[in-house]
This record gives C-alpha cells, sequence and structure tokens, in this order.
C-alpha cells in the first residue's frame, strides 16, 4: 500500500511544477520549468480550461416520436428500360478468374440525384455510384442472381428483373 502511494505522489509531483516564460535579447520566447536568472521573467499564468456544461437530453414522451421521419415520394418518373447488360443468354459465362465486365442499359438517361447499388446474391456490391458499368472480381463459381437498384438517397426508387447466371471457372485438378 505504501509503496502504491509512493508511485502515485511521484507521478503527481511534476503536474504541480511551475512554467516560465522570458524573452531573450533577440525577441524570443522561451518557456521552462526553473525561472532563469534575468530580469523580465514572469511565472506564466494560463487560461482556465473550457468547460462545457452537460446537455440534458430528455427522452421523448412516445415511441412514435423516435422513428425516422418518412422520405417524400422520389419526383422523377420511373425509367423506361432498365436492364443488365454483358451476359450470355441461356448459357454459362466463362471467366477463367472470376473477373468479368457488365453495363446497365437504362433509358432516359440517369438522373442526376439518383445512384446505382449492384446487387450480388441478395448483398451490396461496391458503393452506389453513377456508373453505368461494373466489373466484377473474383466471383465464385456456380449460379448467382444478379440486379440493380436505382437510389434516391436511401430510397429504392426502381429496380432492374433479378438475372440469373452461371459462372464457370477453371478448376484444375
Amino acid at each position: 500500500m505504501r509503496v502504491l502511494l509512493i508511485i502515485l505522489w511521484l507521478i503527481a509531483l511534476p503536474l504541480n511544477a511551475q512554467v516560465f516564460k522570458h524573452i531573450d535579447a533577440d525577441g524570443k520566447t522561451h518557456y521552462s520549468s526553473t525561472p532563469p536568472n534575468l530580469t523580465g521573467n514572469s511565472p506564466l499564468k494560463l487560461a482556465p480550461l473550457n468547460r462545457q456544461p452537460v446537455l440534458i437530453i430528455t427522452p421523448p414522451a412516445s415511441t412514435q416520436q423516435l422513428l425516422p421521419e418518412k422520405e417524400p415520394y422520389p419526383s422523377h418518373a420511373p425509367y423506361k428500360t432498365l436492364s443488365i447488360n454483358g451476359l450470355p443468354s441461356d448459357q454459362a459465362l466463362r471467366a477463367n478468374n472470376g473477373t468479368f465486365a457488365l453495363q446497365i442499359n437504362i433509358a432516359p438517361p440517369l438522373h442526376s440525384q439518383h445512384r446505382l447499388q449492384w446487387m450480388l446474391d441478395d448483398q451490396a456490391y461496391g458503393q452506389p455510384s453513377s456508373s453505368l458499368d461494373l466489373h466484377l472480381v473474383n466471383i465464385d463459381r456456380g449460379e448467382h442472381r444478379l440486379l440493380v437498384n436505382v437510389l434516391e438517397g436511401n430510397v429504392v426508387v426502381q429496380q432492374s428483373p433479378v438475372l440469373r447466371f452461371y459462372l464457370q471457372r477453371f478448376h484444375q485438378r
């Protein structure tokens, strides 16, 4: 117990040190823990710490207030054409390293507030973007589901039809 108190006292000792400020002949300001033997030195007065009062947040009276506000219905008309190009129909896709490229066919052109989110096997693939091209990398062989969502903010405005495809990769035995 005594050892612990001595260690705490030794740790706290430097916190009580005085800081001195003096200006030399060249006009440079120096700070030190020992007072120099010069005239014009003075202990440094530190400003009080900036403290903010604690914000007290009261919980809402009803749980209805906790629900997010409904986003307004999208103002842009639906796209007449929204399809995925670049996949062979009625046959397997052969990609030896699991890497291939796809494009989206969309008409009218993508609205400036909309983003495309590719979905591979019901999982988001990449970040939403305005790019009409997708480069899939290192996809496992087998059956996959692919679609694209048109997003306005976080709201799905429109969705392409689900495309099922089969990927064949070279498998060395």
